[in-house]
């Protein structure tokens, strides 16, 4: 799937999940890394894809918390798309699911990164 000049592949939500450190390997096998989401037409794009209830993006905290850095070490500046009360920087919440929770809409939250999830990688 494309959108702008970048190409998404998405684990298949029903029978591959995986941790986010899992999950970045597979998407650098794959020449690319888990996805940086640039603008809110890329979010919007995401949230339109219909395999994706929730899925780890290329960003995290794991170096120091509360300093968001997308997977090519650019900090998080604009624009952010954290759902209410998120990120909450509960305990070992480092690294970011998004996901359609109860608003319906794709959001950002925090989650331990050990969680079993699907991915987005993007080229």
């Amino acid at each position: 799937m494309g959108f702008e000049r970048s190409c998404y592949h998405i684990s298949t939500s029903y029978t591959k999940k995986n941790t986010w450190g899992y999950a970045k390997q597979d998407c650098l096998k794959r020449g690319a890394d888990l996805v940086i989401i640039n603008s809110k037409e890329e979010q919007t794009f995401i949230n339109g894809l219909n395999d994706v209830s929730e899925a780890w993006i290329g960003l995290t905290d794991s170096v120091t918390e509360g300093t968001w850095k997308w997977v090519d070490g650019t900090p998080l500046t604009t624009p952010r798309f954290w759902a209410s009360l998120q990120p909450n920087g509960g305990r070992g919440e480092n690294c970011v699911l998004f996901g359609h929770w109860s608003s319906g809409q794709g959001t950002w939250h925090d989650y331990p990164c050990s969680y079993n999830s699907s991915w987005i990688c993007e080229i």
